[in-house]
């Protein structure tokens, strides 16, 4: 006589039970290597980066360029200062040409929404540059009717290259920050938010202050979005990971130059004055 052999209901409910744990265990591990995919990445762009600084040092006597070109008080288009090809000229947009490809300014770990970055289209800047490493914007100030001009960094003249920070993971808050003409966010406002002017965590109340936008908190520090690290380049190129509240030596302990040293500040000052060099600068390790 024939008989037909099934499962129970015990051996299906086993043979679930097994794939449920080996889920459990293989989720964790395949996040895990995720996230180190995400940071090789961002590595990776921060390394290109460098190697655009250097590139464009070659042409230009070994010194960085500008943070960007702009004028204050919103008088940019009429002195000329936004009308190069790429607009209002920060760091990025003239190093642009040295590496034809907008993606190496984004990372993975960036979670502010794309906005459109003007002339390249959707785009992030997730990194921004030291202020007192990649300095002020040249032009006439109008705020106080004076033209500064503008002298670059010489990347000779940094005492500890290898200990100086050139390259955080601060996001662009431009893209958040409607100005009151049209385009100001992807023109003046991306210049504007080019610089980093601290280490503090984006989830340290000393960066965010009052700001109850939880987008634009993510740009008001560093966005230690893996693990509590971020991944930091250096003037001399190399590029390492660090631990949110990590204290670099050399460097000051204030959020930036308008602020007095405190150190209880997790976190250590890249400010620096955006038209001149001043007392007030954030100083540089010795």
């Amino acid at each position: 006589m024939n008989t037909k052999r099934a499962f129970t209901l015990i051996e299906l409910l086993v043979v679930i039970a097994i794939i449920a744990i080996l889920a459990a265990i293989l989720f964790p591990v395949f996040a895990q290597a995720k996230a180190a995919a995400k940071v090789t990445k961002t590595v990776s762009n921060q390394k290109q980066l460098a190697t655009g600084f250097a590139l464009y040092q070659g042409d230009n006597d070994d010194t960085f360029q500008m943070r960007g070109t702009m004028n204050g008080n919103g008088a940019s288009w009429a002195s000329g200062a936004c009308n190069g090809t790429y607009g209002c000229l920060g760091w990025d947009t003239v190093m642009y040409p040295y590496l034809k490809n907008v993606q190496i300014f984004e990372s993975d770990f960036d979670r502010i929404p794309k906005g459109l970055w003007l002339p390249f289209g959707e785009a992030k800047r997730s990194f921004r540059v030291a202020g007192n490493v990649v300095r002020g914007w040249a032009g006439f100030n109008t705020w106080d009717g004076q033209d500064y001009g503008w002298t670059g960094t010489s990347a000779t003249s940094v005492a500890r290259p290898g200990d100086t920070i050139l390259l955080t993971e601060q996001r662009d808050a431009a893209i958040l920050t409607a100005g009151s003409w049209p385009g100001f966010w992807s023109w003046e406002g991306h210049v504007w938010d080019a610089h980093s002017p601290n280490t503090l965590s984006n989830d340290d109340p000393a960066a965010y202050g009052t700001e109850t936008n939880a987008q634009r908190r993510y740009a008001s520090g560093v966005d230690f979005a893996n693990a509590n690290r971020a991944v930091y380049t250096f003037v001399d190129g190399h590029v390492k990971t660090y631990a949110k509240g990590y204290i670099f030596p050399g460097y000051e302990r204030r959020k930036n130059t308008g602020s007095a040293v405190d150190n209880t500040l997790k976190g250590v000052c890249l400010d620096a004055d955006p038209f001149r060099p001043a007392a007030s600068d954030c100083a540089l390790p010795q």
